[in-house]
């Protein structure tokens, strides 16, 4: 069963979803049900409330499988579906209704049994039909007394509704009649069925932890949106609540999810579609957008770190490029390194700089609380992955010209890293032209040169690899601020929780680097909270006690569970 508390009930390609939020005693218990529309984030989500019963809501209990959500109380039951991308479909038995449009807006009645609803916060037009049931459109009235008519009132007609919402942006769109639930339930459940197949095989898992992976691959799959707009491919969200758009290292993770797919041609053409989907967007000098999604925004000013050279060569141990698919990313690639070290080093120095924190990722770690403009230890490790990757790209297409140079530019980068950034016991960030410091940093940012595994110096990886198992490491997995620190916030974004990325990133350069039984203790805290404690995939998780953080169903936390769960076994 499906927590749509936790993880929105929805469907691959669909840009609709319906949530639960936890209600007055936290435990899915609110009167109503909400229908998000991902091609909106944050507020601007949830688009219609549903309710029970009259104008006094009634309580209900709900449950969901992957293609039906179903709503009972003692006087009916209702079965929800996603019909298509953009439809929403409600098969009521004995149950009345209402649907209020959250946000403001204006509707009418088209025509016998039909309704346009117009949202102007969110631009959205929603074209409803009801071909059986009573429907009534009221309230509420603006401030200027007017009715608004966004409240749609459903009563049964010989014990049933029916009722199709369809939702898009640039013009409302006509519902296709008659509605055929049986087909449409069983088409979506096809669909699941056909991408659960697809899920990497494992063996020795208890049941509690099988199903908990099934969860997950649901998550990851319902998450995909349609191509459309700026998504040149059907794209993977980080949420379809909330987090309802594409970041630019988000997306990294779950290509490294989808490329374990059972069908190898398959994974290789959804992996690289994820990896590429902010390269769309990358300016002629090299940057790539902060985030953004296919109908509202597109944000510049910000940034996201440079790991996708590290992302790129995982991606070619697992497959095999061809010539043109690697002549591509060869200059995306370059074009991103470039702009680190040519438009983003303010002090010419030659170590690149994060303008401020959510350039890094780590949008409030504590390492940020010097000033803004700071050459953090995390992005010259990532450059001189990404370097190369670039190398390892340039040999395979027979460049040894390329080859050698951009072994070289990692060579020297690392040198004047760790000259730079290494004070003997430890990696600090610095002003950017004062070079002014923190001897003693408490960010588990300062120790993120640790995904450069035996790339650097055996003592060097040494220490902080024991640093992080002494000052960082909680019994669910890294902490990003020390425990101990006076500024640890256990719901304090980077300044305590537990990240999938940073985890999986430590992860894997523990296991480069020779720290193979660290490593294993790493993942399987990581995959045992996520299971057993939060029971979900969050945006982040409390470091001491386990628990979920902020946005639920979130698809970097899934596709990390997955990748850890299939590396360890756990």
């Amino acid at each position: 069963m499906i927590g749509i508390t936790h993880i929105p009930f929805s469907r691959y390609g669909a840009y609709l979803a319906v949530t639960r939020d936890e209600g007055k005693n936290g435990a899915g218990d609110a009167k109503e049900l909400v229908i998000q529309c991902a091609r909106r984030r944050f507020e601007e989500s949830p688009l219609f409330s549903l309710t029970f019963g009259g104008e006094a809501p009634e309580d209900f209990t709900c449950s969901a499988v992957p293609e039906l959500l179903t709503v009972d109380n003692q006087k009916g039951s209702a079965r929800i579906w996603i019909r298509d991308d953009d439809t929403v479909v409600i098969d009521s038995r004995g149950l009345d209704f209402r649907l209020n449009q959250i946000h403001w807006g204006y509707g009418a009645e088209t025509g016998e049994r039909t309704f346009r609803f117009i949202s102007g916060v969110r631009s959205l037009f929603s074209s409803i039909a009801v071909p059986c049931g009573y429907p009534v459109l009221d309230g509420p009235a603006d401030n200027m007394g007017r009715n608004r008519k966004t409240n749609l009132s459903v009563t049964c007609e010989d014990g049933r509704i029916l009722m199709a919402v369809t939702v898009r942006p640039r013009g409302p769109k006509e519902i296709s009649l008659p509605i055929r639930p049986e087909e449409e339930i069983a088409a979506a459940r096809g669909e699941w069925e056909a991408f659960l197949a697809l899920m990497p095989s494992e063996s020795g898992s208890d049941p509690e932890t099988a199903e908990f992976a099934r969860l997950t691959w649901y998550n990851l799959w319902s998450c995909f949106v349609r191509a459309d707009g700026c998504y040149p491919n059907d794209t993977m969200l980080m949420a379809k609540k909330f987090m309802t758009s594409t970041w630019s290292w988000d997306h990294c993770f779950n290509a490294l999810a989808m490329a374990d797919l059972g069908d190898r041609t398959m994974a290789k053409q959804i992996a690289l579609h994820q990896f590429s989907a902010p390269f769309y967007l990358q300016t002629e000098q090299g940057v790539l957008p902060d985030m953004w999604n296919p109908d509202v925004e597109t944000r510049w000013g910000t940034t996201k770190p440079p790991i996708h050279g590290w992302c790129f060569g995982k991606l070619m141990d697992r497959f095999d490029f061809t010539e043109e698919e690697l002549k591509t990313v060869y200059g995306w690639l370059e074009k991103w390194t470039g702009w680190w070290m040519e438009y983003s080093d303010t002090d010419h120095d030659g170590i690149p700089d994060y303008p401020q924190g959510c350039d890094s990722g780590w949008d409030n770690s504590t390492l940020f609380d010097l000033g803004f403009f700071l050459e953090t230890p995390d992005l010259p490790a990532f450059l001189i992955l990404q370097m190369r990757t670039l190398a390892r790209i340039s040999g395979q297409l027979g460049n040894a010209e390329r080859e050698r140079y951009w072994l070289k530019q990692a060579s020297a980068l690392t040198a004047r890293f760790l000259e730079h950034s290494w004070d003997g016991e430890g990696f600090v960030a610095k002003l950017s032209g004062t070079h002014e410091y923190d001897a003693h940093p408490t960010s588990l940012l300062s120790l993120m040169p640790l995904v450069l595994g035996d790339l650097l110096p055996e003592e060097i990886f040494g220490k902080l690899a024991d640093r992080l198992e002494s000052d960082f490491l909680t019994e669910n997995g890294p902490a990003t601020e020390m425990p101990v620190s006076e500024k640890y916030n256990p719901d304090g974004y980077w300044c305590g929780p537990i990240w999938a990325p940073t985890t999986y990133l430590i992860v894997d350069g523990l296991r480069r680097g020779g720290r193979e039984e660290l490593a294993k203790t790493v993942a399987e805290r990581y995959c045992v909270m996520s299971a057993r404690k939060a029971k979900g995939n969050y945006e982040n998780f409390d470091a001491l006690t386990g628990l979920g953080r902020r946005a639920p169903g979130y698809t970097w936390a899934a596709s990390v569970y997955m990748l850890l769960h299939r590396e360890y076994g756990c």
